[in-house]
């Protein structure tokens, strides 16, 4: 039995999901300082209330992961990425303490809405970066990081940081699309029209970019062009078709439509590096730990993993449908 690739696997099914469920609270949090209605704000932050902050349990399950499963990985990632991370999880925690003050103050929220939203914002950035970062590819010295810190802050990163923000914006709208109404949903639906094209173009550009800057790219190309062919076009068609149904009779088509191309674009992502953890310069079985460290983790992800999907599906039953009109809390 093939235990490091079972490792990865459990590695990227729970980046995928703290991408495609912290995305949309991310997504919200940003939306949250283009509205001035104090009402419609309320009403913004209640659609997040019940389960934003069990999405980031899928962000540390991944890192524990990697520490256990592939620790040459981590110790290659970890500093490379330092700056980044470190800066993304104080804006993680800037949204928390926001996030709670809000509802101890009546006449000063707009004061915490204000460092949500930073907040949000500041974590979608360095994600990108992080992921930018990855394609472009890290300096190795042996077996440990070889680089500057400060190698992560180039123009590919960047151009990613600002895809993957504006995509998160994107899946807050079609958020707001699915749990809005009237004035909330409005709201969404004009988010929606001029996000989901800018998303579009950035995808588009980055893509190729990562192939004049990556030749691992290129190479993944050449290799699984049909594969990787058929995933950019139906990640453009898709988001294509979700702007065909902003404000049609289904309210949550939008939303299904944003999250399938997020999730083709993570498959994407990982046909380009597969084999590797560090892409494009180590190989998962490389990197691996011990059989232990694999049979550790992987026995309890399966314990864990079910409870926390469990808790979740819970906690999205429970508060499913609309937005009340006086909101989840007060």
């Amino acid at each position: 039995m093939d235990l490091p690739l079972f490792s990865a696997v459990f590695i990227v099914f729970a980046v995928s999901l703290y991408v495609l469920l912290d995305g949309f609270d991310l997504g919200v949090g940003a939306l949250l300082l283009t509205q001035t209605d104090k009402q419609r704000r309320d009403r913004m932050v209640d659609s997040i209330l019940p389960t934003w902050d069990g999405n980031e349990t899928w962000l540390i399950m991944a890192g524990v992961g990697l520490l256990a499963a592939f620790p040459i990985a981590y110790g290659i990632l970890l500093p490379a990425f330092y700056l980044p991370l470190v800066v993304m999880l104080l804006a993680l925690g800037l949204r928390g303490v926001s996030f709670e003050f809000r509802y101890q103050v009546q006449p000063g929220r707009r004061d915490w809405d204000i460092p949500f939203g930073l907040g949000s914002i500041i974590a979608a950035l360095m994600q990108g970066i992080i992921v930018g970062g990855l394609i472009q590819g890290v300096t190795l010295a042996g077996e440990g990081f070889g680089g500057n810190v400060f190698d992560v802050f180039q123009p590919f990163a960047l151009l990613v940081a600002a895809a993957l923000l504006c995509g998160y914006i994107v899946l807050g709208a079609a958020w707001l699309h699915l749990k809005g109404t009237d004035a909330v949903r409005d709201f969404a639906k004009a988010g929606l029209r001029w996000g989901v094209p800018l998303f579009m173009l950035l995808s588009a550009v980055t893509c190729v970019a990562a192939v004049h800057v990556q030749p691992g790219v290129r190479a993944a190309w050449t290799n699984h062009g049909a594969a990787l062919g058929l995933i950019c076009t139906l990640f453009l068609a898709i988001l294509a078709i979700s702007l065909r149904c902003i404000g049609g009779k289904s309210d949550g088509l939008p939303f299904a439509l944003v999250t399938i191309a997020f999730a083709l674009g993570i498959a994407g992502l990982g046909i380009a590096v597969f084999p590797d953890i560090v892409p494009f310069r180590m190989t998962i079985w490389t990197a691996a730990s011990g059989t232990s460290s694999h049979a550790f983790l992987l026995i309890g992800a399966s314990i864990v993993t079910p409870i926390v999907l469990a808790y979740s599906a819970f906690a999205y039953h429970v508060f499913r449908g609309k937005i009340p009109a006086q909101g989840w809390a007060q």
